[in-house]
């Protein structure tokens, strides 16, 4: 059995060529840069990872590579998919093979499912599976949000351990995290509210898409957080916030991917039919980067002259003292 985690999971995009193959390199930098922010756990093949346009191989490479390159750092949570339950087991059982530490398992988006066979459906995922399991509560991808009762019933499945809850009815979660068992973890989906979770909700953490982009501050907001830092817990809340925002333009991932590019970690744009963040969007991404502090602002043309002198003075200073 694998390992548990609390605080911040990244459900990891997926890097891509210009040819949209899979960039396997891009994936092992992006991996030892999530780790070198200490990031709590990686999530990668989720929703953010463009896993609808993975195949089979594709799936098993970046399974494979993501595993290799953690060598055990953080916990590995492979996000499943969520359409065919028989192509789900497959993919959960490679993982497992793999030495992944457990899974993340997404609501089919079938709008028409009733929370019964929702219900059913992650129970028939637990029997089969042998791997630590969160189920993910998405009220806005197939119109049901998951009742505390429900919740408790399917925190009683088999490797189950927790839940991703995309709700942002902050009563709901305390309720989860106060009578669902101790061992049952409540992680929010929602970056927007993240710090209003970690203070009203009890959550013990969050897999946000976030995580990608600035993992370092979201990390230091949970720690805030536990050792009581009132004050630089809301300075980081007040950077986050347009932050999160901005991560929303475009089609998603594609401002995910757009921040990393402009932070100078190369992952490429996201598969078609989603284009990549352009123009207007990309420059309003660029100055929230800046604005927060990620991103550091462009070399004005009337400073260019004084940095070209600076360093010709330098040179030359060098060459005297020689």
């Amino acid at each position: 059995m694998g390992k548990k985690f609390k605080g911040i999971g990244c459900p990891c995009v997926t890097p891509f060529n210009q040819d949209e193959s899979l960039d396997l390199i891009g994936l092992r930098e992006l991996i030892d840069f999530l780790i070198n922010c200490e990031i709590n756990a990686i999530i990668p093949a989720g929703r953010s990872g463009e896993s609808y346009s993975l195949s089979d191989a594709e799936y098993h490479q970046v399974i494979d590579t993501v595993i290799d390159q953690v060598n055990g750092a953080v916990p590995v949570y492979i996000g499943l998919p969520s359409e065919s339950i028989t192509r789900l087991l497959e993919i959960a059982k490679y993982a497992t093979d793999a030495g992944a530490d457990g899974f993340v398992v997404y609501p089919p988006k079938i709008t028409t499912l009733s929370a019964h066979e929702l219900i059913s459906h992650y129970e028939a995922i637990s029997k089969n599976v042998t791997n630590y399991t969160l189920f993910v509560n998405n009220p806005d991808r197939n119109g049901i949000d998951l009742s505390v009762e429900s919740i408790k019933k399917i925190s009683k499945f088999d490797h189950t351990v927790g839940i991703v809850e995309l709700s942002s009815d902050f009563k709901k979660i305390s309720q989860i995290s106060s009578e669902v068992s101790a061992d049952f973890r409540v992680y929010t989906g929602r970056g927007l509210l993240f710090p209003q979770a970690l203070k009203e909700g009890g959550v013990e953490g969050a897999i946000i898409p976030s995580a990608n982009v600035v993992p370092n501050l979201l990390v230091e907001l949970y720690e805030a957080f536990n050792v009581e830092m009132k004050e630089r817990f809301e300075e980081i809340q007040t950077k986050l916030l347009p932050l999160e925002i901005g991560l929303k333009l475009g089609s998603f991932p594609a401002a995910i991917k757009a921040s990393l590019n402009l932070l100078g970690v190369n992952i490429g744009n996201p598969r078609k039919p989603i284009f990549p963040l352009l123009g207007r969007d990309l420059e309003k991404l660029r100055n929230i980067l800046i604005a927060s502090g990620c991103l550091r602002p462009p070399v004005k043309e009337d400073e260019e002259p004084t940095i070209k002198n600076q360093v010709e003075v330098s040179t030359n200073k060098k060459k005297n003292d020689k």
